[in-house]
């Protein structure tokens, strides 16, 4: 079974990942700190929507996408704040990604982290957490 950004909790009602994740070049990076405002990437203006990963799909996500890119920066995104906007849908794998139908506030970032790929491989950071 893919994993769907969600846990069972008591009663089979089902929980979304607290914190989901965005991975966005430095350029990229750098106009979001500017603006306080992101818009999308070229792809995520392309398909209507902002791409995301809840913290199981990242490391794929990073090695499939971001492989030949020296570095990348992660955002932790606190998925309550955006949570009007999200929306969980079917991707890669038969797994449910959160897309997110507006724009990606400031307010929305927790963390933040620089990281680069090792022979075109991810290594995430020990402090990344799903919730």
């Amino acid at each position: 079974m893919p994993y769907d950004c969600a846990q069972l909790k008591k009663g089979n009602r089902m929980n979304r990942d607290r914190y989901i994740y965005k991975a966005l070049t430095p350029q990229q990076w750098a106009e979001f700190q500017t603006h306080a405002i992101f818009t999308g990437s070229p792809v995520d203006l392309a398909d209507g929507y902002i791409h995301m990963s809840c913290a199981a799909q990242l490391k794929a996500t990073l090695d499939k996408w971001y492989a030949e890119l020296t570095e990348v920066i992660l955002l932790q995104i606190e998925a309550s704040v955006i949570a009007a906007d999200l929306k969980y849908e079917v991707s890669r794998g038969g797994a449910e990604f959160p897309h997110l139908f507006a724009d990606l506030p400031m307010t929305a970032v927790g963390q933040v982290w620089v990281v680069s790929p090792e022979a075109g491989v991810y290594r995430l950071p020990v402090d990344l957490k799903a919730n």
